[in-house]
């Protein structure tokens, strides 16, 4: 039977993160389709309050003809997996990839430990739910692995809307002109920013002397990362590498305006929203072959095999001066980009829905 109702669980929503977006959009496809849908966490931070709910609120909405999309991408606590026990719904897991434990080793034992919780919990949500989706089929595949039979991929919703409210950072714009190679993710290892710093070491001193190297993001709770990443750059005598910690929407959008290439060499990711972020923003993507980063760059962009520095860089000095290179680049990652947009992963949920029934 087609339920009427389609609530979700994430932990927390917070502004600016990724899974809390797909959260907030799922919602509105969802209440396109017709169903009446709630967010329930168990932390509802402040300002948020109207867009989510507490999660021992839910008894008022439980129901054995309901589905329950559970966002997982962290080890649930004892309290929220006994909850989810007993209720009646059709429950979903809808995974976003956990960061293997081992990248956190000497960095993180805080992280480390969470993160190995998290992939053990796996096979007691499986016996929980009636299906697992990913945002991935790189993410499905691990499912898969730990013995879920019926699964699905939702892609991420990219909505373009989100960035036309908002006015780039003009004093970051005015920072920064020239050449400057882009990463954003927070500072964690598994995104392998001693990858990008000695790309840019060579890309400095042999191919292009003005360039930049910006890195966008958090390294809260990663000092120990950072403090090396520092060391690195100090004893190699870097000039032009700007760690920016966490910035607002607008002065993310500003980073991306002043971007010459946007280079990945990160060996884990989920899916990659900065990927998209950089198709929008007319960025050409370079980024290393590694997880579901091939998947969601589809045919577009530039993919790398090997992390051979001085290659990379010349790769990206002929990106930098090439103009024909680029605008076909770019054109290919606008077209890669419209398989995000809202309208195609609304008619994917329905049918992941009607798959339920």
């Amino acid at each position: 039977m087609l339920a009427k109702s389609v609530h979700q669980f994430h932990i927390k929503l917070s502004a600016g993160d990724a899974i809390s977006n797909q959260v907030l959009g799922i919602r509105r496809l969802l209440h396109n389709l017709g169903y009446r849908s709630e967010v329930f966490c168990e932390q509802v931070p402040v300002g948020l309050h109207v867009q989510a709910k507490h999660f021992t609120q839910y008894k008022r909405y439980t129901s054995a003809d309901s589905i329950l999309l559970l966002h997982f991408s962290t080890a649930y606590s004892p309290v929220v997996m006994e909850w989810l026990a007993q209720l009646p719904d059709r429950k979903v897991l809808i995974y976003h990839n956990i960061t293997p434990h081992t990248y956190f080793a000497g960095i993180n034992d805080v992280y480390m430990a969470a993160s190995k919780a998290g992939r053990e919990q796996l096979p007691d949500l499986q016996s929980l739910t009636c299906a697992g989706w990913a945002d991935s089929a790189y993410n499905a595949q691990e499912l898969i692995s730990v013995g879920w039979e019926q699964t699905g991929v939702l892609p991420i919703i990219f909505d373009a809307r989100r960035y036309q409210k908002t006015r780039p950072d003009r004093a970051v714009l005015q920072r920064f002109p020239g050449t400057n190679l882009l990463f954003v993710g927070r500072v964690a290892p598994n995104k392998c920013f001693e990858d990008l710093i000695l790309t840019f070491t060579y890309l400095k001193r042999r191919v292009c002397p003005a360039a930049r190297l910006l890195l966008v993001g958090s390294s809260a709770r990663m000092q120990v990362y950072l403090d090396y990443l520092h060391t690195l750059v100090k004893r190699l005598a870097l000039e032009d590498v700007v760690f920016t910690g966490h910035v607002s929407d607008r002065v993310l959008m500003a980073y991306y305006r002043s971007a010459s290439v946007y280079l990945s060499m990160s060996e884990h990711e989920g899916f990659g929203v900065p990927l998209l972020e950089s198709m929008h923003f007319g960025v050409p993507v370079v980024a290393y072959k590694a997880a579901a980063v091939p998947e969601t760059l589809g045919d577009s962009g530039m993919l790398i095999t090997q992390k051979v520095y001085p290659y990379i860089a010349e790769l990206l000095g002929i990106l930098i001066a090439d103009q024909e290179l680029r605008q076909k680049i770019i054109a290919g990652q606008r077209e890669r980009l419209k398989e995000f947009a809202p309208e195609r992963i609304q008619e994917r949920l329905r049918t992941l829905l009607h798959e339920l029934a």
